[in-house]
């Protein structure tokens, strides 16, 4: 007797679309946390899908050694740079605040969507470290 496998019928999830969809669970439950926390939960979405996809050591340092690093993000396309970099930042300086509340964190979380989609319209199979999953 042999065992046969049943197709998977469910299609894997890129990275970018799981992050997305962590950071849309994310603007469902914000309303009900505080910014501080709301900031720090998007900077490890980012920080996560950059790590997998570039491997760039940023998910294991603070962000101050992160932004004094050179080859930061050297893998990155460097249109995409930049936007990171100022995004993590406000999201650090978030993070560190006293509870002002005047943040929108909503817009923080779109902000990273866009983020991300822009580095996934940007890279090529040689930037990243693991060519994302294939699409069915």
């Amino acid at each position: 007797m042999t065992l046969r496998r049943r197709p998977d019928t469910k299609k894997q999830k890129s990275r970018l679309e799981q992050s997305l969809e962590r950071l849309a669970e994310l603007k469902k439950e914000s309303p009900k946390q505080a910014a501080q926390v709301v900031a720090v939960r998007i900077s490890l979405i980012l920080r996560q899908y950059l790590e997998a996809t570039f491997e760039d050591p940023l998910l294991f340092e603070t962000h101050e050694e992160f932004t004094l690093r050179p080859d930061a993000l050297a893998r990155l396309h460097p249109d995409s740079r930049q936007p990171v970099c100022d995004h993590l930042t406000e999201l650090s300086d978030l993070k560190y605040a006293p509870s002002k509340g005047d943040k929108k964190v909503s817009e923080l979380i779109d902000k990273a969507g866009e983020i991300l989609a822009h580095i996934e319209f940007n890279v090529t199979p040689a930037d990243s470290a693991h060519a994302p999953p294939p699409r069915s």
